[in-house]
Parts: C-alpha cells; structure tokens; sequence
C-alpha cells in the first residue's frame, strides 16, 4: 500500500518558517554527531515525520559523485507500531550549501521497519513519539527510562530578535515566541533576562517582548527604509545553537527582490543564507541601519519536488516599513538615522551583534504516558 498523496504532501511540507529549533542529541556511532530535531516533529493522518542531523568528521562521498560534510534525513514514522522509513535526505557541503537532494516520490507502507533497539534511530523515533503524544497525537513508545506519571523535563526553542530601545524592548517573529510558558532573551554578553510578551501581529509574524533589564546599545532604524534592488545587506543571528554555538552568527548577501513569496508586498527576497534559529534577526544595511526582519526561507525540496530544481538561498524578511508601523502602533521609539556612511565588513557585523539578542522559547515539561505493557 502506497502512502494516500494528500498525507504525503503534508508530511513532506517543511515549513516555511526559519523556525527557532530544539535539537537533541542522539548516540551516534564513531565518525558523525548526530541529533533529532524536536521542532520538526509533526503528525498527519496517523503518521509522524521527524528529521535527523548527521554531522561528519571528515568528508564523505555521494553516489554522484559530490562530497558533503552533513545530512538532514526526513523520516516519516508509524509511533503505533514504532516503525519509520526514509523520505527525503539533504546533503550539505564545505559551507553548509545543499549540494544533493535525494527524494523519494512515494512511499509504502511495507517499507516500514523497525529501528534496532538502543540504536540512534530508535531514540530519534522515541523522542519524536512522545512529542506527538504530548501534543494529543499517536502514542510513544515505551522505553524503560520513562517511568509512569514522571514529569518530562522543560524545554526549550530559540530564535533571533533586535534590541529595539534601551528600555528592553525586544522584536522577534511571532512564530519565534508562539505557544511559549515564558521568554528569556541572552544577549551577546551572556545575560538571561527574563521577558513578557507585549504584542503580536499575526499577519506579519512580528512580536514584541519587554525585557525586565535594559540594555547599553539599540537598533537604528534606515529613515528612508524602503529596500532598494540589489543593495548589499548583512543578517545577524543564533542559527542553529544547538550545532553552531551561541555566539551570534552574520552573513552578507543583496536584496534578490523588493517583494516576498508570490509578490507579497510585506516582504523582501534576499540572498543572505538563513538557517534554523535566524527568525527574528535584523536585516541590515550598508551603513549597519536595520530596514528588515528576517521570518523564512523557500522551503527548497518541495519545489524540487515540483519542479525538478534546487533553489539555493531563496529567503525572505518582512520590510522595514511594516516593522516600523508595528513598533509605532506599541508606542515603541525607536532611532532612525538618514544617509551615512557605508561601514566595512568588521564593523557592520560588531553593530549588528550588539543589538541582536537570543530568544528562547520556554516549555513545561508534561506528564510522561505511562508504557505499554
């Protein structure tokens, strides 16, 4: 039996979001490191996907061919009977680009098999389970470390936002502090604040958090915010944590165009890389002025599932202009500055990390099902 297309399709979407992500550990054998990522846990129609990073030691060579120095591997699972597959695998090279995709069209349901007990897969699909089950969704699999009634410990998510004014006023992405039990924002200094959430805007994906300290330095907004074609623009963020580290990350790329996903003229188009955990992160100019707010990506496998072609840094943030009217409606205010002087590399990447904070998502940990017998 083939796999129904519609639960297909919604196992295999990746969202569009540069989500904020939850990475776990796995144990993987000698040569890679391997993690699963909670964030990426979603059911449909009795089936759950999951995806797991492998990071490798040294290179290592793919049948066409090209060498890769990591994977994303998609699994799509069955938690009643604790059986999974593979559906799509990423292969990324020396500087973290996608080099090869691997996706399989259909799947059947006699492909599933179980993992082999206490191997890294079977902790990835255990993990996964009990994030489904949390949720309301399959049951998980028993394991004997999961004690009955036992609370499961609190966790946590992480994204990227941007000092705003000196009074703790922090911007961020709405999805970034979605369905959150408490906020705290670290910043480049390593303080842990303590935060509330003051507002959203859902149909921007924008969020303001107040901080209970302040802070030395705050973002300056462009004056004549609009993005021009093809500028030159910086990212400052805390991609991927888990993998990269918590020192804020910055790459440079251009303005690709002056609208979003199908023309949205709330959004840009921008060549920057952007990975898990840039959401909410400042787009800046030459001159270091933020005229954006990084919120996604083009989600490149089901395009390449579509059209048979690999998007590379397709990415997009939501433009100055309607960030600016979301922070003026909260009677925010902020520094806006005219023409200056384009600044170098070094020193648009030190400005930018001094107003770029982390923000992680707090979760309470939930009642552990009791196992199966």
């Amino acid at each position: 039996m083939t796999l129904h297309s519609a639960v297909f399709t919604a196992l295999l979407t990746f969202s569009l979001s540069a989500w904020a992500v939850d990475w776990r550990p796995l144990p993987a054998p000698a040569g890679y490191k391997s993690t699963v990522d909670l964030d990426s846990v979603t059911a449909a129609k009795g089936y759950t996907r999951f995806t797991v990073r492998r990071a490798y030691a040294s290179a290592q060579q793919h049948s066409s061919g090209k060498s890769y120095r990591s994977t994303r591997t998609l699994y799509v699972a069955d938690c009643n009977d604790r059986t999974m597959t593979v559906a799509v695998t990423q292969y990324y090279g020396e500087d973290r680009k996608l080099t090869q995709a691997d996706v399989r069209p259909r799947i059947k349901r006699s492909e599933f098999t179980a993992p082999e007990a206490g191997s890294e897969l079977a902790e990835a699909l255990k993990l996964a389970c009990v994030k489904v089950a949390e949720s309301g969704g399959a049951k998980p699999p028993a394991t004997s470390s999961t004690a009955p009634g036992k609370p499961a410990p609190s966790r946590s998510a992480s994204g990227s936002g941007i000092v705003v004014n000196r009074d703790g006023a922090v911007l961020t992405n709405r999805h970034v502090v979605h369905q959150c039990d408490s906020y705290e924002v670290i910043d480049d200094n390593d303080r842990k604040l303590k935060a509330t959430l003051l507002a959203v805007d859902s149909s921007r994906d924008l969020a303001l958090l107040k901080t209970e300290e302040g802070f030395g330095a705050a973002a300056t907004f462009r004056k004549e915010i609009t993005p021009k074609l093809g500028e030159g623009v910086t990212v400052v963020g805390y991609p991927l944590v888990g993998v990269l580290g918590v020192r804020p990350s910055v790459n440079f790329g251009h303005v690709s165009s002056t609208v979003g996903l199908r023309g949205d003229p709330t959004q840009m188009q921008i060549s920057v890389p952007i990975q898990r955990g840039h959401s909410g992160g400042p787009v800046l100019d030459q001159a270091g002025h933020v005229i954006g707010v990084v919120v996604s990506k083009l989600d490149a496998l089901k395009l390449a599932q579509r059209l048979g072609d690999l998007a590379q840094n397709v990415n997009f943030a939501i433009r100055g202009e309607f960030v600016r009217d979301f922070l003026l409606a909260q009677r925010i205010e902020t520094r806006a500055s005219g023409d200056s002087p384009v600044l170098a590399n070094t020193e648009i990447a030190s400005k930018g990390a001094a107003v770029t904070v982390r923000v992680r998502c707090l979760r309470k940990g939930v009642q552990a099902p009791a196992s199966r017998q």
